[in-house]
């Protein structure tokens, strides 16, 4: 036989053919098989929880930069403030326009931090390798 498997053994993907092997055997291979297969899905749970994590962190991360620079918002409008009460016109404006961009920058990290918050949480493709794995399971006892 081509495949190397011995006659009246079936070989990898040879499903429905008759298996002669004592059946001590086949439930030790069945369950060896089966702890590595909980193991990869394990494996993929991991990565796609760490992928998950490693975004909430980002987002995190930048609605603590966006806190710090609210920090400078008020320096700046604490300035602008004294500066247009003492002058009139033009070092406030100048001040006025910097706090301006300030604000500008920590709102878009807080949209950014926000839309990167409310992504989906679940990992999806290991609920899916799950779903088809009990497909699959269902079909081979029924087979």
């Amino acid at each position: 036989m081509a495949s190397g498997s011995t006659p009246g053994q079936a070989g990898p993907g040879e499903a429905g053919v008759f298996d002669d092997r004592p059946t001590s055997e086949v439930i030790a291979s069945l369950i060896t098989n089966t702890q590595g297969l909980v193991r990869t899905e394990v494996e993929l749970a991991k990565l796609e929880i760490a992928g998950i994590v490693k975004a909430k962190a980002i987002a995190i991360g930048l609605v603590l930069v966006a806190a710090l620079l609210g920090l400078f918002i008020l320096a700046f409008i604490g300035v602008t403030g004294a500066n247009a009460l003492m002058i009139v016109l033009e070092p406030w404006a100048a001040w006025l326009i910097v706090t301006g961009v300030y604000v500008l920058f920590a709102v878009i990290l807080v949209l950014v931090a926000l839309r990167l918050l409310k992504k989906p949480t679940v990992p999806e493709r290991t609920k899916a390798e799950l779903e088809d794995l009990k497909a699959w399971a269902k079909g081979q006892v029924q087979a």
